[in-house]
């Protein structure tokens, strides 16, 4: 997982301890469900976190979903030989290793939403009043679910690494302590990825890829902040395939109709 935050605290060996690979071969099926209402949508329609990440892919036309479904299964076989190579895939901790972040994702899924209500209590901020969500069809769900994988991607391995590492290096070219730079930085990516997270969804960020966002709002805001910082300790906590399970599962209440 290096060199990610996550992994300069989890150098253990232990089976269940969250790793990269194996959260990444635990998300697979949430990235294969996205793959489907990509190809159920009629006309295709993509998550903006996924196109994101895909920039540059454009020219591939309609074969880009092949070479993204081709790229997702090599990486998950690339995944499965480090893990195997590691002697984590003996049958006693196989499935420890790779259905342990579904299930923690699962569980903090269900307490995603009682702790977002906590989490904005405690800020201080406006009750939050959401219309009630529209029927979805098939597709449209998949993707909603599907997409969330993607979005982890996008804000927590790729911002709160990348903002992590940015903040310590800084730190440490001003004279702090590598060590003592580790609480700042893990704060500076905590914050800056919930942050850009919630920024995302704005129409002003949306516009950019084409797509409609929602206007900002200052209690909608903070919600999608304190559901940033919320997954983003948990993927610091128990890493990406749990994130990204608890992520699904929120975008699957969502998809039901149901209020946060």
């Amino acid at each position: 997982m290096s060199p990610l935050p996550l992994a300069a605290a989890r150098t253990s060996d232990e089976p269940g301890a969250p790793r990269l690979a194996a959260g990444y071969v635990a998300a697979l099926p949430l990235f294969l469900a996205y793959e489907l209402g990509v190809a159920l949508a009629e006309p295709a329609a993509r998550a903006p976190a996924e196109r994101v990440l895909a920039l540059g892919l454009e020219f591939l036309g309609p074969r880009l979903q092949l070479v993204r479904v081709a790229a997702l299964l090599v990486l998950a076989g690339l995944a499965l030989l480090r893990l195997d190579r590691q002697g984590l895939l003996e049958p006693g901790a196989r499935a420890r290793v790779l259905a342990r972040p579904a299930g923690e994702g699962v569980v903090a899924g269900f307490l995603l939403a009682p702790a977002l209500v906590l989490l904005q209590g405690w800020l201080g901020a406006a009750p939050l009043e959401v219309a009630r969500t529209p029927a979805r069809a098939l597709d449209a769900a998949l993707r909603l679910i599907g997409s969330a994988p993607w979005e982890e991607l996008l804000f927590r391995v790729g911002a709160y690494g990348g903002l992590f590492l940015l903040t310590r290096r800084a730190l440490a070219f001003l004279g702090l302590d590598a060590r003592a730079a580790v609480w700042p930085a893990e704060f500076a990516a905590l914050l800056g990825s919930a942050l850009l997270f919630a920024a995302f969804h704005l129409a002003s960020a949306q516009r950019l890829l084409g797509s409609a966002g929602e206007p900002f709002h200052a209690a909608l805001f903070t919600w999608r902040v304190s559901a940033g910082i919320l997954l983003g300790g948990l993927f610091r906590w128990r890493g990406f395939g749990a994130a990204a399970w608890a992520h699904a599962l929120f975008n699957l209440g969502i998809a039901l109709g149901l209020r946060p």
